[in-house]
């Protein structure tokens, strides 16, 4: 089973020296869409793209797959 890992988008952030806070302001995302982030929930691909756009990056730079063996979480 995989997993979304917002990981890569952290590493980002921090390669702009920007917060989530700036990042929701610049991308006008909602504070639910930077909750699921938080939470490695999915989000939309247009919420994605807006990212990316801001961070001046790939979308796949943004997330990534983690393998989950399955009972453990």
């Amino acid at each position: 089973m995989k997993e979304i890992s917002y990981l890569p988008l952290e590493c980002e952030l921090k390669k702009h020296k920007m917060t989530k806070t700036r990042l929701k302001k610049l991308t006008k995302l909602s504070s639910t869409t930077i909750s699921k982030i938080a939470k490695d929930e999915e989000i939309s691909l247009n919420s994605l793209k807006k990212m990316a756009e801001v961070l001046d990056c790939d979308i796949s730079n943004l997330i990534e797959f983690k393998t989950i063996k399955e009972g453990v979480k």
